[in-house]
């Protein structure tokens, strides 16, 4: 890595892809991204659950004007960007679960397509190459895919900061400022940070008077623009409209949820790591079957257990190819001769902290954490794009050109060696494999759709004037964003919009409850979708 005012090095892959065929090569991405997200966003009952109506409730009412959600509700950390996102789609659109999370679809888009423009721009690949690695985060499987269009406060938008912190990272107000948004909108921003330090650290350019006085300057922006956040945290809607703004001293901040979540003891992480290995990493990539219903609504078995063979094939031939190769790409503690191996560095260490990090929590032994690492996607596609870069056998200096004066390298050195020509293909299959489920389950969707049990539960309160009442955490939210408010159902704990439990309240005895448990014989009873629906008589 240059210094801060030093002209950057561009580099140009073995027969340079021109500009059209990049931005064919990101349309490609952003193709694969739509598709393997189609199914979540234009069908409701896919993956949308309580969580996620809060977040679609706080957007509605920062639409209206009614409130100001600074966090999620009911707590004062996961800072709420995506109801804002929401909120700007609310004002052109009627709230629904596709305008919630189309905000979402566009920054896997940009995710995806800065992914594919990076490993063109900075790494050298081609834009074939560039595809062909992109394809781990471009094609995830059905339930990975519906996790990283999750309303859920944070899912995709560490990936997207992860790189756009790996751009800015000669610019420390800039990086300070977004890795203190980042973080305080999901944690898990940290460990792209983590990873461009530890990089610099490897390469020994941490150790430079320059980049500590960077660094410095970093950590207090980022200081300041939390202490900010936290200095408005009075100003914010805490419980949703009509309820008083929280005092500075109530709540708990991100910093202590990490605090309190971690445990260190060595047995239990390794325990972690290897449950994780053995459990979430084969479901996130697609490689281990769940039975139909299992973690999305569908009818079939998700999952192809055949598919773990290329996947593997493809993971060990870029591991061997960086690990008999790579070596004299990237030294210790100095700068490497071909700089076009960082980014793709960057992308593992990443990914791989990631998980890491999450196998340090308490309570990770579940498929359901996925949602926690998600940057894990972006470790095979480094993996990858490193095999590319040192597996070419002409020598680094060909490949530098300052400015636009510079030659390329050999062309089709990386064609020729025969082990990437199998990585590729193992990628092409793997990836064949997950843009099967996807078409697999937008055809059930299409043909044969799950049934929409809270739509139907919240049209029919609408349709019988069923306007407040109580019922589960998991029910009330999920109704009360469906009917658009019509229907105002809160739990009894844990509240997070006081004004419904309010209304439940001021109607007494003449407040609807729904439940899994039968009416008593002094109460109205009808069963909807499961739920049984009661009220005085």
């Amino acid at each position: 890595m240059a210094d801060s005012g030093t002209a950057d090095l561009v580099f140009t892959p073995a027969r340079p892809s021109s500009s059209l065929v990049v931005w064919v090569a990101v349309a490609l991405t952003a193709a694969l991204i739509v598709l393997r997200s189609f199914v979540f966003l234009y069908y409701e009952q896919a993956d949308f659950d309580a969580d996620q109506a809060i977040v679609g409730l706080m957007a509605i009412h920062l639409a209206e004007g009614r409130a100001w959600p600074l966090f999620f509700y009911g707590q004062l950390y996961m800072m709420g960007v995506q109801a804002w996102l929401g909120a700007a789609v609310f004002l052109l659109a009627e709230p629904t679960v596709f305008g919630l999370k189309l905000p979402l679809l566009l920054l896997n888009v940009a995710t995806g397509g800065l992914l594919v423009w990076r490993l063109v721009r900075e790494s050298g690949l081609r834009a074939w190459q560039a595809v062909a690695a992109s394809a781990w985060f471009a094609l995830v499987p059905p339930i990975t895919a519906s996790r990283m269009v999750q309303a859920q406060g944070g899912t995709i938008e560490p990936l997207l900061y992860a790189l756009l912190l790996w751009m800015l990272r000669r610019r420390a107000v800039a990086f300070g400022l977004l890795f203190a948004f980042g973080f305080l909108q999901r944690e898990f921003t940290l460990f792209a940070a983590l990873a461009i330090v530890v990089l610099e650290a490897w390469t020994g350019e941490l150790f430079s008077r320059r980049r500590a006085a960077h660094w410095l300057v970093v950590v207090l922006v980022f200081l300041g623009a939390r202490q900010t956040v936290t200095l408005l945290r009075h100003t914010a809607s805490m419980f949703g409209p009509e309820a008083a703004p929280p005092r500075l001293e109530d709540g708990v901040t991100n910093v202590d949820i990490v605090t309190r979540s971690v445990c260190l003891s060595p047995g239990v992480v390794v325990g972690n790591l290897w449950w994780l290995a053995g459990h979430n990493v084969p479901t996130f990539f697609g490689v281990q079957s769940h039975p139909a219903g299992a973690y999305i609504l569908s009818q079939r078995p998700t999952g192809a257990p055949w598919a773990a063979v290329p996947a593997v094939v493809a993971i060990a031939i870029a591991g061997l190819t960086v690990v008999r190769r790579g070596a004299r790409s990237l030294p210790i503690l100095r700068a490497p001769p071909d700089p076009r191996v960082l980014f793709p560095v960057m992308l593992v260490l990443t990914g791989v902290f990631g998980l890491a990090g999450i196998a340090t929590g308490c309570n990770v032994r579940s498929i359901i954490t996925i949602r926690y690492h998600l940057l894990l996607a972006l470790a095979p596609v480094g993996i990858t794009a490193l095999a590319f870069v040192v597996g070419r056998g002409a020598s680094p200096l060909a490949h530098r050109s300052l400015g636009e004066g510079g030659g390329g390298p050999v062309p089709g050195a990386s064609e020729r060696r025969p082990y990437l020509r199998v990585m590729t293909a193992a990628i092409g299959l793997w990836s064949g494999a997950m843009l099967w489920q996807h078409v697999r389950l937008l055809h059930e969707y299409r043909t044969a759709p799950p049934p929409s049990v809270f739509r139907a539960l919240a049209d029919d309160l609408v349709a019988h004037g069923d306007r407040y009442g109580w019922a589960s955490y998991w029910v009330s939210y999920h109704v009360d964003f469906l009917s658009r408010e019509q229907v105002q159902l809160s739990p009894a704990s844990p509240v997070r919009i006081a004004e419904y439990a309010r209304q439940a309240l001021r109607v007494g005895p003449n407040a609807t409850t729904v439940g899994n448990e039968p009416c008593t014989p002094d109460e109205r009873a009808r069963e909807v979708a499961g739920w049984w629906v009661c009220k005085k008589r």
